[in-house]
């Protein structure tokens, strides 16, 4: 049972394949057409486009499109019924008894929709192309595509713009809403007045345009690297063309590579953008038009130019003033009117970065240089600017404006404009230019110097922390080597006392200490240890007595000191082996009476003399060896090692 369950299921999902791929025409004849209710499709031989019924958004009513097959958002690209919607699943889409694509509901005789051609043999067949184009060949002759008629959306291959032969211009018209493929209030196409330009209407009045093409582009196209995030490398993968003749005007865009998925398309809403389809699944917009307010055409009026980086967005150009001051409505006019041009020492200023002015009342001079065109200009008391147009072939080519000047703007990747102007105008813009200069020139001094300054700054300051931490450093290091030299000497004084009567060193009598013992007791001489100075350098307090006698690997003789009856060491029994001993003892007498004066240690060091025995030391000293005889609790007493500084 449950393999005949699988069997019914695996015989289904066959069936259910091979009859949606039945479904999927590669041609549309006058025997195989689409039903709404089979489901049925033609598919590109690429498939990367799909044309069928569908229902855009939350809408219920059936149209016939055509749309991206391997996107997974659903995107429709062209709409053939866009105005005659069907409001059932009975729709079909055939080749009718005239041979014309069409639209049939309901069994009706008569077409909701048709390409209404002329076809010259009733063999005729369509087909929808690589490009997402759908064609109508009648022997071999493509006889109409839809190309032809967009609706909201210009795909890559696409030429669009005007056949000056057969007169067809190519208009898109947004949709009145995304669940409504009705013709919106706005559309957009060229217009061959004058110079061709690129216009958005709303509601057939100019809502924005672009400017005359410059070789690389339309001036005053929004620039399309201008949108820097992490897809804006898709834009080098768009390869944009401009074709004009006495045949045709027409832009058109190309992939670079033809995986990559491109639109462009004007929205309900009237915003015109051009979308790349993203690995990240969705589209992302590389640019777009009406992206601020100086977009909006005529925004400022007539010989007027606007900043969207100023506060007040408009100003007049040199040589005109504002008509009413007071009233918010700009309205410029020429400040000095001349019966021709601009009188005499007329001249031209020039306006960088600027969108041009409307070009339907201009000329295009193909071959003439700006210093040809300046003349040619100034020949005319009408002209009123010029410019170079095509930026890629030297300077070659040039555009003459004839009348007012309308829908200036500046913005980043504008051009250059020259404005014709009287002497006076002329003057105060040369004035303007060398305050510039002088500007730019200081500014120029204030970036090399101020870096400059800075650096030697800090060098200086790095020099003097470096010297200042040498000269500390070498200080501490000269005091410690002077500090432990003396107390060498001192320590070598010792050991060199003659042996006593005895046949013992004569140092038995004095208790000698190491260095290192001395340094361990004091703390390493720490200045919390320093009592204060004497004649000879500082005095410090060592840690405890009992601490050195208990080093008995640091002494070098016993601790046999002669004491008194109260135990306290008779300093007049130590020996000296020079003076230098002899003399720190009799600085530190407990009476002051007992302490020689400056001048008679200078005296007593410098010359040999028999100096005066110290007196004993008033402070108990208690012999390790005698507490632990006498079984007396030990007590630690502070004593005091001096050093000496040499004068």
């Amino acid at each position: 049972m449950g393999c005949n369950r699988a069997l019914c299921i695996l015989v289904l999902f066959v069936a259910f394949y091979l009859f949606g791929s039945l479904q999927a025409l590669e041609t549309i004849t006058g025997t195989q057409f689409i039903a709404d209710d089979e489901n049925g499709s033609l598919v590109s031989s690429n498939g990367n486009f799909k044309l069928g019924f569908f229902s855009p958004g939350k809408s219920q009513a059936r149209y016939v499109g055509i749309w991206f097959n391997k996107i997974s958002e659903q995107t429709v690209v062209w709409v053939a019924n866009r105005e005659t919607p069907i409001r059932n699943s009975a729709g079909i889409f055939k080749i009718g008894g005239d041979g014309n694509l069409a639209v049939f509901c309901c069994n009706q005789s008569s077409p909701l929709w048709s390409t209404n051609v002329s076809v010259p043999a009733q063999t005729s067949a369509a087909k929808l192309l690589d490009s997402g184009n759908l064609v109508l060949v009648a022997k071999e002759t493509i006889i109409w595509h839809s190309f032809d008629y967009p609706t909201d959306t210009v795909l890559p291959g696409m030429k669009f713009g005007w056949n000056r032969k057969t007169g067809l211009n190519h208009i898109l018209t947004s949709w009145k809403s995304i669940d409504d493929p009705t013709p919106g209030e706005f559309s957009s196409g060229f217009n061959l007045h004058g110079i061709p330009q690129y216009f958005l209407y709303k509601n057939s009045v100019p809502h924005w345009r672009s400017g005359p093409w410059n070789g690389r582009n339309l001036n005053g196209l929004p620039d399309i690297g201008s949108h820097k995030d992490y897809f804006s490398d898709r834009i080098d993968l768009i390869t944009i063309t401009f074709v004009s003749n006495d045949n045709e005007v027409y832009i058109k865009s190309s992939p670079k590579k033809g995986s990559v998925f491109s639109r462009i398309v004007l929205e309900s809403m009237g915003l015109l953008k051009r979308k790349i389809w993203h690995e990240s699944q969705r589209w992302v917009r590389v640019q777009i038009v009406l992206h601020d307010l100086c977009d909006e055409y005529m925004r400022c009026g007539a010989n007027a130019i606007c900043n969207e980086d100023t506060l007040a967005h408009c100003a007049c150009l040199p040589g005109f003033e504002r008509l009413y001051p007071q009233d918010w409505y700009l309205k410029c006019q020429e400040t000095r009117k001349e019966a021709c041009g601009k009188g005499d020492g007329e001249g031209f200023v020039r306006l960088e970065g600027v969108k041009f002015p409307d070009a339907r009342n201009a000329t295009l001079y193909s071959n003439m240089s700006l210093e040809e065109c300046e003349r040619e200009c100034l020949k005319s008391c009408n002209c009123t600017g010029y410019a170079n147009v095509y930026v890629d072939e030297m300077g070659r080519g040039c555009i003459a404006w004839y009348s007012e000047l309308r829908d200036m703007r500046r913005f980043k990747s504008g051009q250059d404009f020259y404005l014709r102007v009287n002497a006076v105008e002329l003057a105060l813009d040369a004035q303007k230019n060398a305050r510039v200069h002088i500007i730019a020139t200081k500014s120029t001094l204030v970036f090399i110097i101020v870096p400059l300054v800075e650096t030697l700054l800090a060098a200086l300051c790095f020099y003097h922390f470096w010297r200042r931490n040498e000269k500390r450093n070498k200080g501490q290091k000269q005091k410690q080597k002077q500090q432990l030299h003396q107390n060498k000497l001192v320590l070598d004084s010792a050991r060199s006392l003659p042996p006593n009567s005895s046949g013992e060193s004569g140092n038995t009598e004095l208790t000698l200490f190491e260095l290192s013992t001395v340094i361990a007791a004091t703390d390493h001489f720490s200045s919390a240890n320093k009592l204060g100075r004497g004649g000879f350098g500082p005095v410090y307090k060592v840690n405890s007595l009992h601490f050195l006698v208990e080093r008995k690997n640091s002494l070098s003789l016993s601790s046999n000191l002669a004491r008194d009856s109260r135990g306290s060491p008779d300093i007049s029994k130590f020996r000296f082996g020079n003076s230098g001993e002899m003399v720190g003892l009799l600085c530190v007498q407990d009476n002051a009476k007992d302490r020689p004066s400056m001048s008679n240690v200078v005296f007593m060091l410098s010359n040999e003399t028999v100096l005066p025995s110290p007196k004993k030391s008033s402070f108990p000293v208690r012999n390790s060896d005698l507490d632990s005889s006498i079984g007396t609790k030990r007590s630690n007493n502070e004593v005091t090692n001096t050093t000496f500084d040499g004068r």
